[in-house]
């Protein structure tokens, strides 16, 4: 997305938090927390919302789109809006990135999931991923659904499986792969404040250390 010169100067030095995780490992309630300490705009589901406000398209279309990525959508969104107001998959993904872009500018958001790690560059956001073991998860989803263990394990795998297909689809990459992350928070034994202060206190000693004005940094140094 192409900004003007005056709308690049007002960006904010600090950057947009996005935050993925695995299926049952809380990340949702932590990245609502990490936004209500810091007072930042929170965008998971709502996001939909801001890409419908800007795209002119229905929310509902843009739901399908989501709920089905990357399963095939067409009968089901054809079925919602008359055929003029089709919203393709490859439109849906610009006006995701042109979306995420667009939240940078104004600053102070966090993203959940939506491959907004990938889609900025990294001295416009700090990244975190969210894990817990597959055990942990499970229990977390049962419980949290009222399901029964084996009905959680396949709520896990059928979301684990789309994300996935999301990230490689469309950034060419594995989801699960640290290096695309500042940081990376295991949930197995720390509960959400916890987890929300240390991704809070993670973000400000990067912030003190200006860290956020280069794309990347290092510990050793050499002394010549």
């Amino acid at each position: 997305m192409s900004l003007p010169d005056s709308v690049k100067k007002s960006q904010p030095a600090f950057p947009v938090i996005t935050i993925s995780m695995e299926p049952g490992s809380g990340g949702s309630l932590i990245a609502e927390n990490v936004a209500k300490r810091l007072d930042y705009r929170f965008y998971s589901k709502n996001l939909l919302t801001a890409m419908a406000n800007k795209a002119d398209v229905k929310r509902s279309v843009l739901d399908a789109i989501e709920k089905g990525r990357p399963s095939v959508f067409e009968d089901l969104v054809s079925s919602i809006i008359p055929q003029d107001n089709y919203v393709y998959k490859g439109d849906y993904f610009e006006q995701l990135k042109d979306t995420i872009n667009t939240i940078a500018v104004i600053g102070k958001a966090v993203i959940v999931g939506r491959g907004g790690n990938f889609i900025l560059p990294r001295e416009k956001r700090f990244s975190v991923r969210v894990f817990a073991p597959l055990e942990i998860r499970i229990r977390n989803i049962a419980f949290y659904y009222k399901v029964t263990l084996e009905k959680a394990e396949k709520r896990i795998a059928n979301r684990e499986a789309k994300r996935k297909a999301f990230i490689r689809d469309n950034f060419h990459q594995k989801i699960g792969d640290h290096v695309h992350y500042d940081l990376t928070v295991n949930t197995e034994r720390m509960d959400l404040e916890t987890c929300t202060e240390i991704i809070i206190g993670a973000i400000k000693g990067s912030q003190v250390n200006r860290v956020f004005e280069k794309s990347s940094s290092y510990f050793l140094r050499s002394k010549h």
